[in-house]
């Protein structure tokens, strides 16, 4: 991923007002940290931590979603992330919610998917960490193959958002 400045990371969320995306709490390690290492930005609020955030370059350039992680929390067994494919313990997965609206009054027009709980699926896809506790799948693919598999995942679900908003 190439280097953004603050501005062009807060005007590329597509699901938010302009206002809400100024009231963004992004830490200093987002902005600052090694960008070239990352598939997409990902992270969580740590002031609000069932908010996240993510951030993907696309063809129609920089893209922002902003994520409503579930209050329930799983038990028992693996569950996969969506985005990078890997397995987690049921705790290392959120059910999130992405907003398809710009208004609050429809709460009802999301999209829902299944992340890691950490939106750390750059680290997970290129294998700089590793799920404790889970056997991974076994794959031939490249660690180039697998981040272009993230890469496509995110993009389309930012795309899935888009496309709802008429955007």
């Amino acid at each position: 991923m190439n280097t953004h400045t603050e501005t062009e990371i807060r005007k590329s969320f597509i699901n938010c007002s302009k206002g809400a995306a100024q009231r963004i709490n992004i830490p200093q390690d987002v902005l600052h940290g090694d960008w070239e290492s990352q598939i997409f930005l990902g992270w969580y609020d740590p002031k609000s931590p069932r908010a996240g955030y993510v951030v993907v370059e696309t063809e129609d350039g920089l893209r922002g979603l902003v994520l409503e992680k579930s209050a329930q929390k799983a038990s028992g067994g693996a569950r996969m992330c969506q985005i990078c494919l890997t397995l987690h313990p049921a705790s290392g997965v959120s059910l999130v919610s992405i907003q398809r609206s710009r208004t609050a009054k429809d709460r009802y027009n999301s999209v829902g998917t299944y992340v890691c709980s950490n939106l750390a699926c750059s680290d997970y896809t290129l294998g700089r960490r590793r799920p404790e506790g889970i056997r991974q799948m076994e794959e031939t693919m490249s660690a180039e193959e697998r981040a272009e598999r993230t890469l496509t995942n995110m993009r389309g679900l930012v795309e899935r958002v888009a496309e709802a908003m008429g955007k």
